[in-house]
């Protein structure tokens, strides 16, 4: 798919300029499944990577009460990138 880093810049030499951002996020039970989630979301509207990945874990006692096992809310910033 396309890369995600928790940095808030894409750290790869030559990296092109950043020229438009948007956030995205999702919840899952399953990190892997987030990161898939987050990652198709960001492509469908053309991001090139997603910077500044935040997981955070919701306890079954928060958030609605349909949860029986902890669930992961992914957040991050989708990115595209310009010509450097």
């Amino acid at each position: 798919m396309i890369p995600i880093y928790t940095t808030d810049h894409i750290p790869i030499a030559g990296a092109g300029p950043v020229e438009q951002a948007w956030p995205v996020w999702t919840d899952a039970a399953d990190i892997g499944l987030g990161l898939d989630q987050l990652a198709h979301a960001a492509v469908y509207r053309g991001a090139h990577a997603i910077v500044g990945l935040q997981v955070t874990t919701i306890s079954p006692g928060e958030g609605p009460s349909r949860w029986h096992e902890p669930r992961y809310v992914l957040v991050g910033t989708a990115v595209v990138t310009g010509t450097p």
